[in-house]
């Protein structure tokens, strides 16, 4: 990596994390409409190794949109992972408009539960949540409990961008500033999203995959980058030492 004052972004969190991973992986076939209704599920890998570059799966993400006559959508969300003597999971349904270039919902609902290694909810580490967004200000109730906060502009929640990547359309888009909501109710203003470069990624039986990568930056988290095909499905995510591949098939289908 450069050193500080040449920086290069395209040195951070390149594609070759899942280097281990590429050559086992099959493009999916047939048709993708990014702008229909799709179930897109991922293996979730960690890429910290005490014994070399290989990434370990530890997990799955499922994202599922759903688009409605009506002009709006609904996405849904399930998220698990293990982790050292037990299991993190996380899901969420969220509702928006369909043509919203960062499928930013107006209304959603969470839920985060960390269970122990005999899968019973630990205690004080269950999340319920509800949140809406109205006229900029986002209310986010747990129970009885309710806080707010604004967000100026565009915003969007961290895992529809798993979404809004498929349908930017390549490098000719401009770079999109918003507030990320991460993790459904945690707000980071300043964050952009913007086309990164064009990639020949080598997979499964040598066969050569254009793709094209989209970066995610802002302050309060690490940078995540995305890959999309030629028909603009998501097929690649690297973020930190999470990494995430498609494992959807046939494409847009049940797994």
């Amino acid at each position: 990596m450069s050193a500080p004052g040449n920086y290069n972004a395209m040195e951070l969190y390149p594609l070759r994390s899942l280097a281990t991973v590429l050559p086992r992986f099959q493009p999916p076939r047939g048709a993708f409409d990014p702008a229909g209704s799709w179930r897109n599920v991922y293996g979730v890998y960690t890429l910290a190794s005490r014994t070399g570059p290989a990434a370990r799966r530890v997990g799955s993400l499922a994202v599922e949109r759903s688009a409605g006559s009506d002009g709006q959508a609904a996405w849904k969300v399930s998220y698990g992972k293990t982790l050292a003597g037990g299991t993190q999971k996380v899901s969420g349904e969220l509702h928006g408009p369909a043509d919203d270039a960062l499928a930013a919902p107006r209304s959603w609902s969470f839920r985060i539960r960390l269970l122990d290694g005999a899968g019973r909810a630990l205690a004080r580490a269950n999340v319920d949540g509800r949140a809406a967004c109205r006229d900029g200000e986002v209310t986010v109730a747990y129970g009885a409990q309710r806080r707010a906060f604004h967000v100026p502009g565009r915003y969007t929640v961290n895992w529809c961008l798993f979404d809004a990547v498929q349908r930017l359309g390549g490098k000719g888009r401009k770079p999109i500033s918003f507030t990320l909501i991460d993790h459904f109710d945690q707000p980071k203003p300043g964050t952009s999203l913007a086309f990164r470069a064009e990639n020949v990624v080598a997979v499964a039986g040598g066969r050569a995959l254009r793709t094209q990568a989209y970066e995610q930056l802002g302050p309060g988290n690490v940078p995540w980058v995305y890959w999309v095909d030629g028909r603009g499905q998501l097929l690649f995510v690297v973020a930190g030492l999470e990494g995430y591949v498609l494992e959807t098939k046939p494409a847009g289908g049940k797994p």
